[in-house]
């Protein structure tokens, strides 16, 4: 039989899945689908199991409306497993464990296991803010997380504080250290740079990479949240910063996805990577696709189509597996990080 499940764009913005609508293709065909309708190979699922978090940043929550202990409506491991196999079924290889702040939820070593354990799944991977990381770690190891991605904004204590909304750099500092002894490596730092408030630091958070397998990656502040939106002369163009730093090498690619660029400096252990959605739309090379925690499939950071897979879930697996591959199939062209565009969701309700 020849049918496929069709995933309807309204008005360029919201996304309605039309169960009722059935169009005929070639199952032999469906089966080897692994590019989107622009060609790109997605591979790549990241999956924010949480909107909760334990700090303030004040470019994602400053008002801490997200660190509430109100119940949410998120999915279940068994339902993050579904989803998952259906997006492995279609060419997805790499999982990324996302939040808010994916260690609040206490059976996330259980979806981390169930995910691991996926045929096809060759890499999963983590990030986090590493308050709680240091005694975690050994648990996620043993679950089946490979690597992490540690969100630090500041090496000086009260900055870290201010920048976090309450934050203990102590904490994640510790955690980063277990990761490193635990061998999930490379650990990779993530800095969100803004101008004016740490943007001082940038030279001491490249000397992390001296001696330990660490990859600092400097990130541009995007307009997502009201901080965002409203301080975007505080974006710092990464292209300065590697202009005005002649020690740092450039490094060849050697992943396509990924959107960081890599220098290094000589001699040294880790490398430095520079993430630019501002000054350099990297969307011809985006290998990825969203899960969110309350069950909305969002194929691009920035822009607001978004499906909600939930309402497919209990259709047989051949049906929903063929939902999956035509909204992958669909993902829009590029991001819309332009003077106007608002997010329909903070950062920690999407995954980054």
């Amino acid at each position: 039989m020849k049918y496929f499940w069709k995933v309807s764009v309204h008005d360029g913005r919201s996304w309605k899945l039309l169960i009722h609508d059935v169009v005929a293709i070639d199952k032999r065909k469906l089966d080897n689908m692994m590019l989107d309708q622009y060609g790109r190979k997605i591979e790549y699922l990241r999956i924010s199991v949480t909107q909760k978090c334990n700090m303030k940043c004040i470019y994602c929550d400053p008002e801490g409306e997200n660190s509430n202990d109100s119940k949410e409506d998120s999915l279940t491991p068994w339902e993050f497993e579904k989803v998952t196999r259906s997006m492995v079924k279609a060419g997805i290889k790499k999982v990324r464990i996302t939040g808010g702040e994916p260690l609040l939820r206490r059976d996330v070593c259980e979806i981390i296991s169930r995910i691991s354990g996926i045929d096809g799944i060759e890499d999963i991977c983590m990030t986090t803010n590493g308050i709680n990381l240091s005694k975690m770690a050994d648990d996620l190891k043993a679950a089946g997380l490979r690597r992490l991605n540690i969100s630090l904004d500041s090496l000086k204590p009260e900055k870290f504080k201010f920048i976090t909304g309450g934050g203990d750099l102590k904490k994640t500092m510790d955690g980063i250290d277990r990761a490193l002894a635990l061998g999930m490596t490379p650990v990779k730092i993530n800095t969100v740079l803004i101008k004016e408030i740490n943007d001082d630091e940038i030279d001491d958070l490249i000397e992390l990479t001296r001696y330990r397998s660490i990859e600092v990656r400097f990130i541009e502040l995007m307009p997502m949240g009201s901080f965002g939106e409203d301080n975007r002369d505080k974006i710092i163009h990464n292209d300065d910063l590697i202009a005005s730093r002649p020690g740092l090498q450039y490094l060849e690619r050697t992943d396509k996805g990924s959107p960081a660029v890599y220098y290094q400096m000589a001699g040294y252990t880790g490398k430095i990577g520079f993430i630019s959605p501002m000054t350099h739309q990297f969307c011809s090379d985006c290998n990825r696709i969203r899960l969110t925690s309350d069950g909305k499939i969002r194929p691009c950071l920035g822009n607001n189509g978004e499906v909600n897979i939930r309402d497919a879930l209990d259709l047989k697996a051949d049906n929903f597996n063929q939902i999956v591959r035509q909204i992958i199939m669909d993902k829009p062209k590029g991001h819309h990080f332009g003077a106007d565009f608002s997010s329909s969701r903070r950062m920690n309700m999407i995954g980054g």
